[in-house]
């Protein structure tokens, strides 16, 4: 066997590489609620709730770092709003 077979036959059993290092949960967490707040436009009411959404999501084995917040941004905007009668 010629060795340009030889390495073409290990190409084919390799394992790929990822693109980028895997994150871990903390560090996927905070950039997706970063990226949330960041879009929002509102850091300081909207902190919590994007939060809490971004870990429910997490929990149910979300990994998407845009899709997390895209998802937080959207449940955030969509949420209904109480209105006071002091305005």
């Amino acid at each position: 066997m010629s060795s340009r077979r030889t390495d073409v036959a290990r190409l084919g059993t390799s394992v790929p590489r990822r693109r980028w290092p895997a994150m871990t949960d903390p560090e996927l967490r905070a950039q997706s609620f970063e990226i949330a707040c960041l879009l929002t436009g509102e850091p300081n009411d909207s902190a919590r709730f994007i939060l809490n959404r971004i870990d429910r999501m997490m929990l149910r084995g979300e990994r998407r770092r845009l899709l997390l917040s895209n998802a937080a941004i959207d449940a955030y905007r969509s949420r209904p709003v109480l209105v006071t009668l002091d305005a």
